[in-house]
């Protein structure tokens, strides 16, 4: 029997287990055969039985949240810094519709979460009983519903419906499960990646100018990216979350002009990948583990390339690239109160081999800009997938366990969307977390947007929704100490332990700034 979301078991294999003998033990199991190894929990009643399953293995490690949004975007941190399937566990109801952000982020990362919904039995379906709601396909294309047929590409949805706990439903069993290793069933036939190769073969051989732009890049791409670029010596704009902006020689994004394009890992950041929209000129090749072309318009795009298999002889003409850095150091030393003056400094006091969580939106783009070009060997990271600013701090946390030193920087708004995160800090232990929040009084990625100039004061304020608040408050809460940055000098006073570090940056020198640089 092929198991279907909504069938009672929904996997045949541990149903005639005698000492696992209800749906909740063999839905963990379960999810330990498709490679997970972690539970995120946001409890209910509903789902109180799976999470005793849980809680029965005595070696499975889980982390709880009593927000399902938070929670999701954490089991998205977790599964980027492990590698591996995680899994979110939530309750019936509208919970459910709470993962939907973060799993359209994982989607579009191809990040591999499991999400288990428990639910209703299901003659009370399409009823309107209390806590039912239809949960079928609840995430349309984000998700795939067949475990056995599941790739690894985007999130797993497994909804459970459980009846009523019965008397002996939450007996201790103390049993101990094994965790197995991980490798991802994913590939690309060889003959298909053959075949993408030969594409890019063609595009490289031409006598135009080409320009190479990388996004996020897994780690295990980065050494045969750069072995490509090296040895092509063509001109590349690469951001931070590639791993590779600091030891190339990376174009800004105002310094691009060539013929065409080849686009490696996530969808660039910049301006000039959405003015391509409208110049089909140039020419697109993309690289894409989601297969999906990041623009509209007619370009190409394979998943997968075999590296070691490129001819560089005829690669076309490319062009030699200097040190855009050089001028923004010197636009800066004038303006050190300056927004970008202060991210310079930050990216100067986080220690070597740290994670970077780059917000949206504004920190992802002015730490491509002007953050120190020092090879530090830092992991970075962001949620570009849909580029959303829901659930940037969440992530974070998640990815944090696995690093001695993690550093995340999130604009005002982005931190407001996520207040409730901090919730996972006493459980990740992780004593070397500093969260900072640019206050800029509200969304300044809006003062950046051309089609807004002719918009009255009134409009623009209520776009960038304009406030007066602060975040000492918020550290106060969850009693983690706060400091205030209004000048690079203050990072003297850098602590050790969880720290929240709000940034006031000068406004009139952060205009005179972007005035500089664009010009």
């Amino acid at each position: 029997m092929k198991a279907t979301v909504g069938q009672r078991y929904i996997w045949p294999k541990f149903v005639n287990n005698t000492q696992h003998n209800n749906i909740a033990s063999n839905t963990i199991l379960n999810c330990l055969e498709l490679g997970a190894a972690e539970f995120i929990i946001s409890s209910g009643a509903r789902n109180a039985e799976i999470i005793h399953s849980i809680l029965s293995f005595e070696n499975l490690k889980y982390y709880s949240h009593p927000d399902e949004r938070s929670a999701a975007f954490f089991t998205l941190g977790r599964s980027l810094a492990t590698q591996r399937p995680v899994v979110m566990i939530t309750t019936s109801g509208t919970a459910v519709a709470e993962l939907l952000p973060a799993c359209i982020e994982a989607y579009y990362q191809s990040i591999p979460i499991i999400f288990v919904t428990a639910d209703r039995p299901d003659e009370f379906r399409y009823t309107g009983s209390p806590q039912t709601i239809n949960q079928l396909n609840i995430f349309g294309m984000y998700a795939h519903t067949e475990p056995e047929d599941w790739k690894y590409d985007k999130p797993l949805h497994i909804n459970v419906p459980i009846g009523e706990p019965s008397s002996n439903s939450f007996v201790p069993s103390d049993v101990r499960v094994t965790v197995r290793d991980f490798k991802s069933s994913a590939h690309i036939s060889d003959s298909t990646l053959t075949s993408n190769t030969k594409k890019l073969q063609s595009f490289l051989e031409t006598k135009e100018e080409i320009t190479v732009m990388i996004g996020r890049l897994e780690a295990k791409l980065r050494e045969p990216v750069f072995d490509f670029l090296v040895k092509t010596k063509l001109p590349v704009y690469a951001e931070s979350t590639s791993g590779l902006r600091e030891k190339l020689c990376t174009l800004n994004n105002n310094e691009i002009s060539t013929d065409r394009i080849i686009r490696i890992g996530g969808v660039p950041s910049c301006g000039y990948w959405r003015d391509l929209e409208k110049n089909n000129d140039v020419k697109v090749f993309s690289i894409a583990k989601n297969g999906l072309p990041g623009i509209s318009r007619n370009s190409d795009v394979v998943t997968d390339v075999n590296w070691s298999q490129i001819d560089y002889s005829n690669v076309g003409n490319p062009k030699k690239c200097h040190d855009p850095n050089k001028v923004v150091n010197n636009i800066i030393s004038n303006l050190p109160l300056s927004e970008a003056a202060l991210i310079n400094k930050i990216s100067k006091v986080i220690p070597d081999e740290s994670l970077v969580f780059l917000g949206n939106s504004m920190p992802i783009r002015e730490w491509q800009i002007a953050a120190t070009m020092e090879d530090k060997k830092c992991d970075f990271f962001s949620n570009r997938g849909a580029n959303g600013i829901d659930g940037n701090v969440s992530t974070f946390l998640g990815l944090s366990i696995n690093y001695k030193n993690a550093w995340g920087i999130f604009g005002d708004l982005t931190t407001l969307c996520d207040l409730n995160s901090l919730w996972f800090v006493d459980q990740i232990k992780n004593q070397n977390i500093k969260i900072i929040v640019i206050n800029n009084a509200g969304g300044e990625i809006f003062d950046h947007v051309k089609s807004l100039r002719p918009a009255s004061d009134l409009v623009k304020n209520t776009i960038k929704n304009t406030h007066n608040l602060n975040f000492k408050m918020w550290a106060a809460m969850w009693g983690i100490n706060y400091l205030r940055v209004e000048n690079p000098n203050d990072f003297n006073d850098l602590i050790r332990g969880p720290l929240i570090i709000e940034l006031f940056p000068e406004k009139e020198q952060s205009i005179q700034f972007w005035n500089s640089y664009n010009n």
